[in-house]
């Protein structure tokens, strides 16, 4: 995680508007590394169609009117009921909408890192790396699904705890980076701009944690 510096996400101080950026920039960063894993593999380019397509349902609209929207499905027609479609919007979002963001979330860096180390293309560490090392939550979504690894917080729609929340966020930002990190000193994929594209250009907040731990970049953007 990067050092002591200021954070516009932090424990004591989280507004709306922050917190439905950060989200936006998480979904555009995984289905970004997603993309260019299809284009840089040559052994597996089913990345975005696995882990993007397969698994994001719903709509985020930022600050600043960027927006990113998915119905999530299998690529022949069979969808994800509605009742698990969010909307995120700057001035709208309920505690349903923002535990099935981090469920879906959670489960494209899971399902990610996973098919990383089935591709032979890669080494076999991501999934310990950075998913199982790093998101040590359990989320629960509106259908009361599970997922995570549980030994820090249980996060469900009776216990959005605000403290527990941006420490959530600010490993997310940490497991992005660790992978984007790894893809690029691996031998393959052949591209080696993963952390420069899909997390210093993308990630355009910092997030400081209740541990004093942050991650994130210094904000580059009009507000």
């Amino acid at each position: 995680m990067a050092g002591n510096v200021e954070a516009q996400i932090k424990p004591d101080g989280l507004s709306q508007r922050s917190l439905v950026d950060i989200l936006y920039m998480i979904v555009y960063s995984i289905q970004g590394i997603c993309q260019k894993l299809d284009d840089d593999d040559t052994t597996d380019d089913t990345y975005e169609a696995k882990v993007y397509t397969a698994i994001f349902n719903g709509s985020i609209e930022d600050g600043r009117g960027n927006s990113i929207q998915n119905r999530a499905n299998d690529g022949a027609g069979t969808y994800v009921p509605d009742d698990r479609f969010f909307i995120i919007k700057p001035n709208g979002i309920g505690n349903k909408e923002l535990l099935e963001c981090l469920y879906q979330i959670f489960d494209m860096l899971e399902t990610l890192t996973e098919q990383l180390d089935a591709d032979d293309a890669t080494d076999a560490t991501h999934e310990a790396l950075c998913y199982t090392a790093i998101l040590v939550w359990i989320i629960e979504n509106c259908k009361g699904d599970q997922i995570g690894n549980g030994t820090a917080y249980y996060l469900r729609s009776a216990s959005v705890d605000q403290k527990e929340l941006v420490d959530i966020i600010c490993n997310i930002l940490d497991s992005l980076e660790t992978l984007t990190e790894q893809l690029d000193t691996e031998a393959a994929p052949a591209g080696t701009d993963y952390e420069e594209l899909w997390f210093t250009d993308t990630i355009l907040l910092r997030v400081g944690d209740s541990q004093g731990l942050y991650s994130g970049n210094d904000i580059t953007v009009t507000p």
